[in-house]
């Protein structure tokens, strides 16, 4: 498989239409579906249903997550070889969901003023980015949660997450101070549906965690804390995270107190790009 009829394979899944596709590549529809349909040949399998509408079989969906990570691998990698005497170039990170990431995200932005610069960020959890930064389509990764991370270099940061319970103001638990694990048996919960979280609250509620009801696991807080919001229950995220400016909307910590790392990592044994150096510099410069 070529780089370039996997850039062709992708725009047919953009576009599920071969005319707008190759109107996109500044190719002829025939030179199009000829590559598409070398493409299948190549690998046996169909890829597309030629309908009213153009629909994707299971092995395209399959295909379009693989030919994406290999096109993006190959966009950094060539990138990176362009330039590596100046700031610039493609700096991506993933990173999850933090109101605590105040000061790295303005180390970003400083280098993406630089007209040589791109910042990249993708959303995801701990294991999304670890495995990402392990095949090289990310440079950097924000962890969170105390997790085994020998295989990567690491900066732990000196915020801290901290877990509260997020819910409506007419809920009997807006009485109380801080929630124990006791308080919230009876009521619906969302929660972040990552093992180290849950291992955490097993340890948070020990003999009561089996009574909890975890309704709603989710891969970033976003939508879990909307359905709490909607359906009037309860979501436990981290404080200062929801978007939702309501004041009947609030939060309780919880008891004992429940807290996460945000952890830098990236790759051991590589050669630092000057842009990945450089930013690199300045967190360690802010940490000091």
């Amino acid at each position: 498989m070529e780089i370039r009829v996997l850039r062709y394979f992708l725009a047919v899944c953009e576009e599920k239409n071969f005319s707008r596709a190759a109107k996109k590549l500044l190719i002829s529809q025939p030179a199009l579906s000829k590559q598409i349909k070398d493409l299948e040949t190549e690998l046996g399998v169909k890829l597309f249903i030629r309908d009213h509408q153009l629909k994707l079989t299971p092995e395209a969906y399959f295909l379009r997550q693989k030919a994406q990570d290999i096109v993006n691998l190959s966009d950094l990698t060539a990138q990176t070889l362009k330039k590596d005497k100046i700031i610039s170039g493609v700096l991506r990170i993933g990173a999850g969901e933090s109101p605590e990431l105040g000061n790295l995200m303005k180390i970003l932005g400083e280098l993406g003023k630089n007209k040589n610069v791109q910042i990249m960020m993708e959303d995801g959890n701990a294991d999304q980015i670890e495995a990402k930064i392990e095949n090289g389509l990310l440079d950097f990764g924000v962890v969170m949660g105390n997790r085994q991370l020998s295989n990567f270099n690491t900066i732990v940061l000196p915020q801290k997450n901290e877990f509260v319970a997020y819910f409506k103001d007419n809920l009997p638990l807006a009485k109380k101070v801080a929630l124990t694990s006791e308080d919230l048996i009876n009521y619906p919960l969302g929660i972040i549906s990552q093992r180290m979280v849950n291992d955490k609250f097993k340890v948070w509620a020990q003999e009561n965690f089996d009574k909890l009801d975890f309704y709603a696991l989710s891969n970033l807080a976003y939508n879990s804390i909307l359905m709490a919001y909607e359906t009037n229950t309860v979501v436990i995220t981290y404080k200062g995270l929801p978007a939702i400016k309501d004041p009947h909307f609030i939060y309780r910590p919880l008891s004992p107190r429940v807290f996460d790392l945000n952890t830098l990592i990236w790759k051991k044994n590589i050669q630092l790009t000057s842009l990945n150096s450089k930013f690199l510099e300045k967190l360690k410069d802010s940490l000091h």
